[in-house]
């Protein structure tokens, strides 16, 4: 543990400050959500302002500062910024947010799919990736009509469908090389875009992939290739993906088959929640909590869902869970330390040396944050039209 934490900079003054907060267990005031949504929009702005292009930073570490620019996560960035716009009537997230979606048509591949991982290297293109540019392009081509969003959206789905096994799934080109069913996030992407464009054989696409994930979905509720490797327990994080995939595109589709299995994940985690929001950060293949840490990434994720299948059938319990797991998030957000690398951002687990992205602030962790306050703000406070969140 100790070598783990010298090789991640946790000597560091900075580092120090947020692992004896952890340590003593210290929480941060509770706010409004417009504050919270506020701070965390402008560090996002500054996750982008840390890379020499219009990409966003990857978060922040301790071990490395801010690491460059990742095309996957600033695609899904897009559409979060784009409806915090909306909400806020502030043009600058809409403009940077655009400035976002140009640079990932500089970044995209000539087969039509994008690179996985950051853009300090040179990297082939990526099954998971591609799909969550595409949402960004998408959304990018939604707030524009500019048909170059779209042309790369096509391109980018075109070369899933061409490198998708017959059974649905995608095998190759993906992350270790191995089979997710978290990819069902990426038929989800391919859903949205097969009703922009009235293609058939997109849509197809997505539902090969969602059929055979629900055939991974065992007795128990449980998903086959949830997590990153067969061998190790599912964060949060890609159980979640998991489930929204089936759960979005279930609802775009009005596929019950797809609802059910989502909503049956969902209950699932909801039994584990705590009465103080907290969420065990990974389970393993019988859904027994592994570790003692949060992935706050799985936790804003999961929180949305709750919100949407509450706003589907208003069952209190799933707005009972959602708004604890809210609470539980901001209260972990800083928003008052003059540290600019970390105000307003939401690190990778709590306590900070958990077992999800120890000593980091992942872009997408506020993204997801972003996603789930939007959508009490809709779905709860009744404040904004409803907000699609991709």
């Amino acid at each position: 543990m100790m070598a783990k934490v010298w090789r991640k900079r946790l000597y560091r003054t900075e580092a120090i400050r947020s692992v004896l907060t952890d340590v003593l267990d210290r929480r941060e005031p509770v706010g409004d959500n417009r504050t919270h949504l506020e701070e965390a929009a402008q560090w996002l702005l500054r996750a982008q302002g840390a890379t020499a292009e219009d990409g966003m930073s990857g978060g922040y570490s301790f071990e490395d500062g801010w690491i460059p620019a990742y095309p996957e996560t600033t695609g899904y960035v897009i559409p979060t910024l784009l409806a915090y716009s909306a909400y806020a009537d502030k043009p600058l997230y809409r403009e940077r947010a655009l400035a976002m979606a140009t640079w990932e048509l500089s970044v995209q591949l000539e087969s039509g799919g994008f690179p996985g991982h950051f853009v300090d290297q040179s990297h082939p293109p990526v099954v998971f990736n591609t799909g969550q540019v595409i949402f960004g392009l998408l959304a990018a081509h939604e707030a524009t009509r500019d048909s170059a969003y779209l042309d790369a959206a096509r391109r980018a789905g075109f070369w899933l469908s061409s490198i998708q096994d017959s059974d649905g799934a995608w095998r190759r080109s993906d992350y270790l090389g191995l089979v997710h069913s978290y990819n069902t996030r990426t038929a989800w992407a391919l859903v949205e875009l097969g009703l922009a464009t009235s293609d058939h054989r997109l849509l197809d696409a997505a539902r090969r992939n969602l059929d055979w994930a629900c055939a991974q979905q065992q007795g128990n509720g449980w998903f086959e290739h949830s997590g990153f490797r067969p061998e190790a327990p599912a964060f949060l994080h890609t159980i979640a993906y998991t489930s929204q995939g089936l759960l979005e595109a279930g609802l775009r589709l009005d596929e019950p088959r797809y609802l059910a299995a989502a909503e049956r994940s969902c209950r699932i985690v909801m039994g584990h929640v705590r009465a103080d929001g907290w969420i065990p950060g990974a389970f393993d293949r019988e859904w027994r909590p592994v570790g003692t840490y949060s992935c706050l990434t799985g936790n804003a994720q999961i929180a949305a869902q709750w919100l949407r299948l509450y706003a589907s059938g208003e069952e209190q319990s799933f707005l009972e869970a959602a708004l604890r797991a809210n609470r539980f998030l901001k209260s972990l957000q800083d928003c008052r330390t003059g540290n600019s690398n970390v105000r307003g951002a939401i690190k990778g687990s709590h306590p900070i040396w958990g077992g999800y992205l120890f000593g980091t602030y992942p872009n997408w962790a506020v993204k997801f944050f972003m996603d789930a306050l939007l959508l009490e703000e809709a779905v709860v406070e009744g404040k904004v039209p409803w907000i699609r969140c991709w």
